[in-house]
Order: C-alpha cells, then structure tokens, then sequence
C-alpha cells in the first residue's frame, strides 16, 4: 500500500465525502448512545477501590470474576443509603452508564444502592447499631419508666396484622377500662420506615397517651428491616411519651428495640407489660386498704394509751403545783429588779465622788495650793528660828563672857566681843536668804507645772500634728504625681503594643466559633465550618465555603 504524500485523495476527489470526528465529537455522540441504551439498569458487582473525595462524592470500581467499570454515586444520593459500603461488599446497583468526557472513559453514575444477601443486611444492621450507640441513642439513663397504670395506650402497627389483634384482645381481657388509640402504618415494604416515624410524631402530639406500643409480628430480616432503619431509631429516642418495642419474636432484634424504653418479646407480652391485670390491682388495693387501715387503727390505739398515760400524771390533776413554782420565781425576780436601779445608782454615784475627789486632789491648782501652803508655812518657821536660837546663843555669849571675864585678860574680851557681832549679823541674815531661796524654787516649780499642764501638751501635740498633717499631704501629691506620669507611660506603651491599632491599620483577626480560639493554620479549618472575624469597628460571622492552601 503507497503512503506516499501523493497516494492519499483529497475530500473533493473521492465520490463520497468523508467525515472526519474530533476526539470530543465522537465521545459525545458514544455517550449519546450509551446513555440512550443504559438509560435505568441493575448490575450485580463487588466494590472495589472505594473513597469519598472532600466533596462526599463517593468513587469506587464495581467488578466481577471477569470485568470491571468505574462507577460514582454523588453525595444527595449518597446521603440516601442505609449503610456504609466498603472494598468487598457484593452489590445490587441501579444507574445509567455515561461516558467521563476528560478521559474518554465510560463509567456508570449509581442513583441507588442495596447490599446483597442476608450477610450484607446483617452487615448494615451492626454499622447503624454501632453509630447510634456511639451518639448516646442506647443508653439506659435516657430511657423514661412506663407507667404502672396508663389509662390509654397507642398502638403503632398494622391494622390488618395479628399483632393488633392480640395486643387488642390482651388488653380489653387484663383492663376493659383502658382506652385504646391505633394509629395504623405500613410495617414493611417501600415507605413503611417513614410512615412508622410519622406515626411516633403524630402520638406526641396527643396530650393523653399514657404509653405507646410499636411493632408487628414475625417475620424474616427483610420483613423487619423497617425497624431497623435509623428514622425509625430517631424518632423512638426523641418521643416524649414511653415506648414498648414490639417487634416479632423473641429471638429476634431490631434497632427499634435499643432505643425504645422497653422491650417486648412479642406484640402481646407488650400488652400484659403496659397494662396491668386490673384483678390483681383491686385485689392489691384492698389488701393495702386493710394493711392501712389496721396500721391507723394500731397508731390511734397506741396514741390513746399514751393521752391515757398523760392525764393520770398528778401535774394533769392539780395543774396548779406547775404554776406556782414558776410564779415564785417570777415574784423573786421582779423583787431583784427593783432593787437594782437603786443599787447600781448607789454604787454609780459613789464611783463618781471617788473619780471626782481623785481628780481634785492630783489637779494641777491643788498642787499648786499645796506647795504654797507648804511654803508660807516654811517661811514661817524660818523667821521664828533666828529669832530663837539668837536668844539661846546670846544667852550663852553672855555665860560664856563673863566665865572669860573672871578667867582671861581685857583683850579676850574685845576678840569674843567681836565675834558676837559676826554672829548676830549671820544669823540676821539667814532669814532672808531662805526666803530668796524658796521663791526661786516656788519659780520653778510654777515654770514647771506650765510646761507639763495638759493644755500646753495639747497646744505642742497640735502643733506637731499640723507639721506631720502638712509634710503627708505633700507626700501624697508628689506620690500621686509620680504614679500619675507612670500610668500614662504604661498606657502608651500598651496602646503601641495593642492588637486595636493593628487592626486599625487594615489587618483582621479569625476566631473559631466552636473553640473561640485564633486561627493560624490553614488545617484548622474546613468547608462548612462557622469562624467570626475580628476587625477595628466591629465582627463579621463567616462560613467556610472552601480552603485553599
């Protein structure tokens, strides 16, 4: 075959033209086809390769023994599935196959999902009972006590089932006098999980359901699974009236009968356990009445005895023996209680004389009194003494001279003579020199008495105290000064260093708003999340929408 340049013929000189697709030209006409063809089909396959991308589209390869082919489910569709797949779970799948236009690859985009198989129920039973154990749906804590004695129950079932039935007929035979309330529902099948939630909600609007019986009778996994689906699971744990789980028979377990406040083991076991048999309750009360009655009539008995005890004790049969003791001592103590304004004025006014004469006698002016008394009376005696003893000594002057006239010669005479003169003007003198000594120390004593009088301590403590007051009130402005210029030089230097005059300048600060705390990283965040920005006049709350790093 020539390949040669010349060998090939242009459209022009061929008899039929040919036409000629470009890459995207001819994938779309194949995924036109494809589309049109595969439009709505279920393919059986084994996952593989599975992963959810950041945007909770999941990605995964669906293969058998012999092929394989790309598959994608988006994330509304997604949210619609009752349990989570995983490499190696067998599938049913519903879809359309479409072609990826980027790599020209055909591929089937899942609208719907079911496991296969009762191990790939059982499979999905134990991912939801996991995931709503791990929310707090199973605990016992949040389970409310069924009432001991309802007087109307709801029932949420079938109206055509045997399970109403015999709930019906075991509570008409245990209390005839129960009101009954069925709300009916679809118990499997398309909807039915739906219905039964409803059907919760709709009870919790009533103000007169005492209890609430949910169930159906037996059947296989597949019949059940409507009390397995977690709508059904969310509305038994947030009803505000008890709930008695009910679901087919005793070996078998729903989800429905985790969450529900009690479970049955049988729809007609729920009724004997929410309505008790009215016989044995009439037969409880009237053996209740007796016990109580015998019980009053025992504490009347027993209380009589006592008033009996009481009023034969001799204080009940002279009343009066308990009065007079006390009226004694009444008198007694209004006798003490006269007397003692008079006594405590007696003694009050004695204290009184005493501090009063105390205070007289240590005055100043009694002192002062004293010590002029003391010292006129000195005086006195001193003028009579040189007078006296001048006599006594003149006296023996004179003896003494006229033993020396008889005994000594003339100038003996003239010498002693001399010396008597010198005598009398010494003893002249005394007098008047202890006069002038007792005035200086009567001045003294005055001097002193002036200094030490409480009103010149007075006068110097206050004078003292304006000297003190007015170096403390200097003291306190220069301290307060100095604080004053401190506290401006610690307010510039946190204004420089605020965060405010960062912000003023244009910049922002992000908190989380579930932690509160400041963002630095990109990792901190995700789509979806709530964050509020900081700025200088105010805050704004954002949203995540996407991150970029």
């Amino acid at each position: 075959m020539d390949l040669t340049p010349n060998s090939f013929t242009s459209p022009s000189e061929d008899s039929h033209e040919t036409r000629i697709y470009s890459v995207n030209d001819i994938t779309e006409d194949i995924k036109s086809i494809l589309e049109a063809a595969f439009d709505g089909v279920w393919i059986e396959g084994e996952i593989s390769n599975y992963r959810v991308a950041a945007s909770n589209h999941a990605y995964f390869v669906l293969k058998d023994d012999r092929s394989q082919i790309r598959s994608v489910m988006f994330r509304h569709q997604k949210s619609r599935l009752r349990f989570d797949p995983e490499d190696g779970d067998q599938v049913l799948l519903f879809g359309r196959i479409s072609v990826y236009n980027a790599r020209g690859e055909y591929q089937i985009i899942a609208e719907n999902m079911e496991p296969r198989g009762l191990g790939a129920l059982q499979k999905a039973f134990e991912q939801l009972k996991a995931r709503l154990s791990k929310e707090g749906l199973f605990e016992e804590s949040k389970k409310v006590e069924i009432p001991w004695f309802p007087w109307k129950v709801g029932i949420i079932t079938s109206p055509t089932g045997a399970a109403v039935r015999d709930i019906i007929e075991v509570i008409s035979r245990r209390n005839s006098n129960v009101s009954i309330l069925l709300n009916p529902v679809k118990v499997q099948g398309e909807g039915s999980a739906e219905e039964i939630a409803e059907a919760i909600e709709q009870m919790n609007e009533l103000s007169d359901v005492d209890v609430l019986i949910v169930g159906r009778g037996g059947g296989s996994i597949e019949d059940l699974w409507a009390f397995n689906e977690e709508i059904v699971a969310r509305a038994i744990h947030d009803s505000k009236i008890p709930i008695i789980s009910a679901v087919g028979h005793e070996i078998d377990f729903t989800i429905a009968d985790f969450v529900a406040d009690l479970r049955a083991p049988t729809p007609s076991a729920a009724a004997e356990l929410a309505v008790p048999e009215l016989s044995d309750v009439m037969s409880q009360l009237r053996a209740n009445t007796e016990t109580l009655i015998k019980s009053v009539q025992e504490k009347i008995e027993g209380q009589r005895q006592q008033l009996t005890n009481y009023t034969n004790r001799r204080f009940f049969r002279s009343p009066m023996e308990i009065i007079q003791p006390a009226a004694q001592r009444l008198d007694d103590l209004n006798q003490r209680l006269a007397r003692a304004p008079s006594q405590g004025l007696k003694l009050r006014k004695e204290r009184l004389r005493g501090t009063v004469q105390s205070l007289f006698n240590n005055s100043p002016e009694r002192k002062f009194e004293n010590l002029k008394e003391r010292l006129t009376d000195r005086i006195q005696r001193l003028s009579r003494v040189p007078e006296k003893t001048f006599s006594i000594k003149r006296e023996r002057l004179q003896n003494l001279l006229q033993l020396l006239l008889h005994n000594s010669p003339k100038s003996s005479i003239s010498i002693s003579i001399n010396k008597l003169d010198d005598i009398n003007r010494r003893f002249i003198r005394a007098p008047i020199q202890g006069i002038k000594l007792h005035k200086e120390r009567l001045r003294q004593a005055s001097q002193a008495l002036a200094y030490n009088s409480p009103a010149a301590k007075i006068s110097a403590q206050s004078e003292k105290l304006e000297a003190l007051t007015s170096q403390l009130i200097k003291r306190i402005n220069s301290l307060t000064q100095f604080k004053r210029e401190q506290l401006g030089g610690l307010g510039k230097s946190l204004n420089a260093l605020s965060p405010l005059q960062v912000l003023d300048r244009g910049y922002s600060v992000t908190f989380s708003k579930e932690t509160g705390k400041a963002l630095k990283e990109i990792k901190e965040v995700k789509p979806g999340d709530k964050i509020q920005t900081q700025l200088s006049n105010g805050k704004l709350d954002c949203t995540v929408d996407k991150v970029f790093e």
